[in-house]
């Protein structure tokens, strides 16, 4: 493997989501589209439609046209809506993702200026991402709309 492609997650209202992700955390809308993916193994029998809205938003570092080697955000309403809450964290399954950032302290006052409070904001070293323990690391945790748990990392220098 070389590079994840894209991460999914269903929001329960995607307008209000795009305030997040679009808006407070400045990702670039690429494609909005609505989409019927034929029912199969992956939908659970509980699944009536597969009707969905799906918005692809390109990340922070992903400059150009076009999908190629970048990480994408895919964010998508389904048209009957699951009633399940998101994971925290020591649960079984994929309970938050990890973005590099340049400034997490810009971030957290940019996230608590849009309405998004950091859950979150503390010092640590580089020994918890590979790195040596004498790297100074800053990590930032926050919920999106529908409580997904969002970590952002810095290098500091």
């Amino acid at each position: 493997m070389r590079l994840a492609s894209h991460i999914a997650i269903g929001v329960r209202d995607l307008e209000r989501s795009l305030g997040f992700y679009r808006d407070a955390l400045g990702m670039t809308v690429i494609r909005d589209a609505s989409n019927a993916p034929p029912a199969d193994q992956l939908y659970g029998p509980e699944v009536g439609s597969t009707l969905r809205r799906e918005v692809m938003l390109r990340c922070g570092g992903n400059d150009g046209e076009g999908y190629g080697d970048r990480l994408f955000l895919a964010i998508s309403q389904s048209d009957e809506l699951a009633d399940n809450a998101p994971l925290h964290l020591g649960q079984i399954g994929i309970h938050h993702i990890g973005f590099w950032v340049d400034d997490v302290l810009d971030l957290a006052s940019r996230l608590e200026d849009a309405g998004y409070p950091p859950v979150s904001v503390k010092e640590t070293t580089g020994i918890g991402y590979g790195e040596s323990g004498e790297q100074p690391m800053r990590a930032m945790f926050v919920k999106d709309p529908d409580g997904a748990i969002l970590q952002f990392d810095e290098r500091v220098c």
